[in-house]
């Protein structure tokens, strides 16, 4: 057994050793910069330099296309590293299965058309539901309209994700109302199954689904299955692995943090990565539990924060570094007065700083016209700002990390529009409210590696801040306000 490994310019720590000397299913429970990555990258290593496996026997896995790229720029040998969509395209290549995919936006523009067109038998049913008081025209201007499609989306990726039936809306869990709106929701459902079919295309979940049924067809011959980012694994997304480890046998190894599950509106459900030995056989557990990013402060935090969630693994993480003030509070009354404050400080002082916002669109109000911003960098007196949702700043960090909008608003954080109590009804996963915006609130945070600003309107701060003030204090005594 090797007592220790080095990767790049770093040596593996006792936690992420364990990883290599063990030949089992295993699943690796991560923390906030406690260095997956790395750990992956050191396993395949370890079994190509020992000649465990050759680099065609080796399947990795991993969320997003970014995070694959990320990890092809550290693994120098040639070896097979998939997004699941591009996974299931490679098994119906290799099966001779000839398919086409839609534009991804089909559902949105079919949902929105469907809406305007809607009888109005059915129309009444639905300011009925949303207890929206005006006249459903009005409706179709406002921005309920576009939440209440975005609801549906959600429904339907869920639906789509976790191998659904029309019987499900008869549950008895629903009231008449809302079995009228799932109704609605399955029309609709069944117009974009027909809009793929006459067409003769098929979206992402499709290629998974298929992919599943000719993985028999495919011959594949793979050893090793890593699997980063494994919390946010869908049921057709583990179905779809299971078949390949039908027929090749390989063991399994995956990465992931419950901390940071956060694409439940894509279908994916954390209970698979909680429940993991439950699918698979003679499973080995292993934490990692040091923490190269965050303070020991910000750490103690995070942790009695998110673990308000009953329904996550407890970590006990430990850092190496110390820092008084890793939340800093900023509340304003006028938004961008404060915001250019904190900006003016910062860049002062550092010039690795992220803005994050909650929902895409949240950067605009706090800015006026000495800002430029193009999408995705602020620029601001010959400096360039990197600016995230806070969705696809998971995997980054930056020195100091500032979060907007920090409201008790509809859109704000937590974002009330995913807390819906139908989605919740039919895949109930046992969770106290806005357990998923928690978690996302707790990526946010955890993206410092010094500390993070939060913005917020005085007299309007969401349960959120409020939460944290609290643990603050208990943990830190009160926690000055930005200046």
């Amino acid at each position: 057994m090797i007592k220790n490994y080095q990767v790049g310019e770093f040596f593996l720590d006792d936690f992420q050793m364990e990883l290599l000397n063990n030949e089992e299913n295993t699943i690796v429970i991560a923390g906030a910069g406690s260095g997956k990555t790395l750990t992956i990258v050191g396993k395949i290593n370890y079994l190509l330099e020992n000649k465990i496996v050759t680099p065609d026997e080796i399947l990795v896995i991993s969320f997003t296309n970014a995070s694959v790229n990320d990890l092809k720029k550290k693994i120098t040998s040639n070896i097979n590293i998939y997004t699941f969509h591009k996974l299931a395209m490679m098994i119906l290549d290799k099966s001779n299965y000839t398919y086409t995919i839609c534009n991804p936006n089909t559902l949105n523009y079919l949902i929105l058309e469907e809406l305007r067109i809607m009888p109005k038998i059915k129309q009444k049913i639905i300011l009925k539901y949303l207890n929206y008081p005006y006249k459903y025209s009005r409706f179709l201007e406002s921005n309920e309209f576009l939440s209440f499609a975005k609801f549906i989306e959600t429904f339907i990726n869920l639906w789509q994700t976790n191998d659904s039936k029309k019987e499900n809306i008869a549950l008895p869990q629903f009231k008449k109302l809302e079995k009228q709106i799932l109704t609605i929701i399955f029309e609709i459902y069944l117009k974009y199954l027909n809009e793929k079919h006459s067409t003769q295309t098929c979206d992402f979940d499709d290629l998974i689904l298929t992919a599943t049924k000719r993985v028999k067809d495919a011959n594949l011959h793979f050893k090793y299955i890593i699997i980063d980012e494994f919390q946010d694994t869908s049921l057709i997304r583990l179905n779809l692995i299971k078949e390949i480890i039908k027929y090749t046998n390989a063991l399994i190894i995956v990465v992931g943090d419950d901390w940071q599950s956060i694409y439940r509106f894509s279908g994916c459900n954390i209970s698979l990565f909680i429940n993991f030995p439950k699918f698979f056989n003679n499973v080995k557990t292993i934490k990692l539990v040091n923490t190269y990013r965050n303070s020991t402060e910000l750490i103690s935090l995070a942790s009695t924060f998110i673990l308000k969630n009953p329904y996550q693994i407890t970590k006990n993480l430990a850092a190496f570094k110390t820092n008084a003030t890793p939340l800093i509070f900023c509340p304003y009354q006028n938004k961008i007065t404060t915001f250019k404050k904190v900006i003016n400080h910062l860049i002062n002082i550092s010039n690795d700083i992220m803005v994050l916002g909650r929902n895409n669109k949240d950067i605009y109000p706090y800015l006026d016209n000495t800002f430029n911003f193009d999408g995705s960098i602020i620029h601001y007196q010959n400096k360039e700002i990197k600016y995230f949702t806070v969705h696809r700043s998971k995997g980054l960090e930056a020195e100091y990390v500032i979060v907007l909008n920090c409201n008790n608003e509809t859109l704000g954080f937590p974002n009330k529009i995913e807390n819906n109590s139908l989605i919740n009804k039919l895949y109930p996963d046992n969770e106290i409210p806005y357990a998923e915006e928690r978690r996302l609130f707790y990526v946010a945070i955890t993206r410092c590696k010094e500390s993070t600003f939060l913005l917020y309107e005085k007299s309007n701060s969401s349960p959120f801040i409020k939460e944290i003030k609290r643990i603050t204090k208990n943990k830190l005594g009160n926690i000055p306000c930005f200046k």
